[in-house]
């Protein structure tokens, strides 16, 4: 009985013990996370510091050369191509989102042949390669171009149109489980009190949905601000977006300016940063009442 209670101190201390060393290596391990994803940024920021002739060359600068953030606009025209980024995306991300909602409602209150094999059907469509699609959309734009004579290939609408045919698979299927998860009896009520199915859509099912409908919007968004494979084709010098303005930094130069690159990269980069520190509050309350139902 001694034995017993005395061995107990011991038994709590290597508990203890193994606990902290558990928490020891959780930290470690985050903290080699953190290093590893951030050992990038740091390093285009101490590129983008450095003079054009020592970047690249060098880890540290041995003198901050704080001009470069002044000398990206002029060499490049980096302001028509962060224009054009944020006309793009935030079309997209619009467009996907309010069309999505439409077909979402639909998934998500009817009951239809091959329903589910159509909600699986729209995840099947992101497990195919972007650069398989390049050329056959290509070539069915220029044919629809000569046949109706509009411009579709340099404009801004073939860009927005490519980059919802990605996004809005995704944008439907995240909104359908997200529409599910909402109490379907407050649009039968207002069904009662005289409404109509767009009525319902548009007062109520709509303001419950901005959560998922801004998760859907940064998604879109994101697609097609990071996007540089479609852009490269279907874009002329006018609505050429950030991701293939970027080059032009090592393209049309004799002298690529590494630093002038890494400087417009950490510009290009804050837009997203700040849409997601704003609406990042709607973006987890979307995701956790999306994975409610499925």
């Amino acid at each position: 009985m001694t034995l017993a209670v005395a061995d107990r101190p011991i038994r709590s201390t290597r508990r203890l013990a193994r606990h902290s060393a558990g928490s020891a290596g959780r930290y470690v391990a985050a903290l080699a996370y953190l290093a590893f994803v951030l050992l990038p940024i740091v390093y285009m920021v101490l590129v983008s510091l450095q003079d054009s002739v020592t970047a690249g060359t060098v880890v540290v600068p041995r003198s901050l050369h704080w001009q470069t953030f002044a000398e990206m606009w002029q060499t490049v025209d980096l302001g028509l191509y962060l224009r054009n980024s944020l006309l793009i995306a935030i079309l997209t991300g619009l467009c996907a989102s309010i069309i999505a909602l439409g077909a979402a409602y639909v998934i998500a209150r009817f009951r239809f042949r091959f329903r589910n094999a159509f909600r699986v059907s729209l995840l099947a469509t992101h497990t195919v390669p972007g650069v398989l699609l390049l050329l056959p959309l290509f070539v069915i734009y220029v044919v629809i171009q000569h046949a109706l004579q509009v411009r579709i290939v340099g404009s801004y609408f073939g860009v927005v149109f490519t980059y919802m045919t990605f996004a809005l698979p995704f944008a439907i299927w995240l909104l359908s489980v997200y529409v599910a998860s909402l109490p379907a009896e407050i649009e039968e009520q207002a069904l009662v009190d005289g409404a109509d199915r767009l009525g319902v859509l548009r007062y109520v099912t709509f303001p419950l949905a901005v959560p998922g409908l801004v998760v859907t919007f940064i998604f879109s968004f994101l697609l097609a601000w990071n996007d540089v494979l479609f852009a490269s084709v279907l874009t002329s010098p006018a609505t050429r977006t950030i991701g293939v303005g970027l080059q032009n930094y090592v393209a049309e130069n004799t002298l690529p300016l590494w630093n002038q690159l890494m400087a417009a990269s950490i510009v290009s980069a804050v837009p997203a940063v700040i849409l997601f520190m704003i609406v990042q509050r709607w973006i987890v309350t979307g995701l956790a009442g999306g994975s409610l139902k499925g």
